[in-house]
C-alpha cells in the first residue's frame, strides 16, 4: 500500500469549502487526518472520527485528541478495542465525550452508544452475500444519509444497516445502486416503520 496523493492531502483545508454541515475524518494522510479534525473544530462543524485502518498511525495522546474534537464515532468491533487499548479509555469514557458512537459488528449488526443509553442496531439480512468490501462506506453514507436529515440515532444507525445489507449483496465496492424507494422498503420491512 503506498498512499500517494494522500500524503498531501492536508493541504486541503476545511474552511475554503462551503455549505459543509458534517464532515467526516476518515483514513487518509496522518497529517490529513489531525489538520482536518482541528479544521472542522476550528469552523464549528459537527464531524465523524472514523479511523478505520489509520488507527495504527496514532499514539493514545493523538487518539484522545480525536475523541474529544469529534461529535461522533464510528468504529468495527476490532478497531474499538485498539481505540480503548491505545487511547487508554474505556468504552463508557469514549462514548461520553461523544453524542455518539457506533461500533458495528458485520452480519451481528451494530451498538449504537450515547451518553444515555446504549441500543443494538439489530442487522437487516441481505438478499445475497457476495462481497463485504464496502460495507463501512455504506453504512457510513445511510448514517450521514440520517444526521443530514435530523433523524434520530437510531434511525440513522438501522439507515445505515440496510446500506451495508444491500452492498454486500453485490460484489464490488460500489457497484450498488439502490432507489431511494428500494431502501424506504427495506427499512419498513426491517424495521417496522418508515423514516
Amino acid at each position: 500500500f503506498h498512499p500517494g496523493a494522500m500524503q498531501h492531502s492536508y493541504l486541503n483545508r476545511v474552511g475554503d469549502a462551503e455549505d459543509i454541515r458534517i464532515g467526516i475524518v476518515a483514513p487518509d494522510g496522518k497529517r490529513a487526518m489531525i489538520q482536518h479534525s482541528r479544521d472542522f473544530v476550528a469552523c464549528g462543524i459537527p464531524h465523524i472520527f472514523d479511523p478505520g485502518q489509520g488507527m495504527t498511525l496514532f499514539n493514545g495522546e493523538e487518539l484522545r485528541t480525536f475523541i474529544d474534537e469529534a461529535r461522533y464515532i464510528i468504529v468495527n468491533d476490532y478497531e474499538f478495542q485498539l481505540l480503548k487499548e491505545k487511547s487508554g479509555m474505556s468504552g463508557d469514557e469514549i462514548a461520553n465525550q461523544v453524542e455518539a458512537m457506533i461500533v458495528t459488528r458485520g452480519a451481528e449488526g451494530s451498538i449504537l452508544r450515547t451518553r444515555e443509553a446504549e441500543t443494538e442496531i439489530v442487522p437487516v439480512k441481505p438478499d445475497d452475500i457476495q462481497d463485504p468490501t464496502g460495507c463501512g462506506d455504506a453504512f457510513r453514507s445511510g448514517l450521514i444519509y440520517g444526521l443530514l436529515n435530523d433523524l434520530d440515532l437510531i434511525t440513522c444507525s438501522r439507515i445505515g444497516s440496510v446500506m451495508g445489507a444491500i452492498k454486500v449483496a453485490v460484489q464490488g465496492p460500489q457497484n450498488h445502486n439502490p432507489t431511494k424507494d428500494e431502501i424506504q422498503d427495506r427499512f419498513c420491512e426491517a424495521y417496522g416503520y418508515r423514516y
